[in-house]
């Protein structure tokens, strides 16, 4: 069982760091074509907005990946 449950959240940590690269990649596109439409209100309000989008999914992703690690090195201190 509980091999079954680390193999289970081995591939849920590859899926939020894919969404964490993701997100990276998108967030540096929207922000580049944010400050490329500077002059033009309604496209720089849509690139701001999914650059918004996109720090969300970072934020949530990173602190996935934090919790992750340090559940685990506190559960590798904690043995004996």
């Amino acid at each position: 069982m509980e091999k079954g449950w680390r193999r289970t959240l081995f591939y849920i940590d590859i899926i939020v760091i894919a969404i964490f690269v993701i997100a990276t990649v998108y967030m540096a596109k929207d922000i580049y074509m944010a400050g490329y439409n500077w002059g033009n209100a309604t496209e720089y309000e849509k690139y701001m907005w999914r650059f918004a989008r996109d720090v969300a999914f970072q934020t949530a992703s990173l602190a996935w990946i934090f919790y992750r690690l340090f559940r685990c090195q506190f559960l590798l201190l904690k043995k004996p």
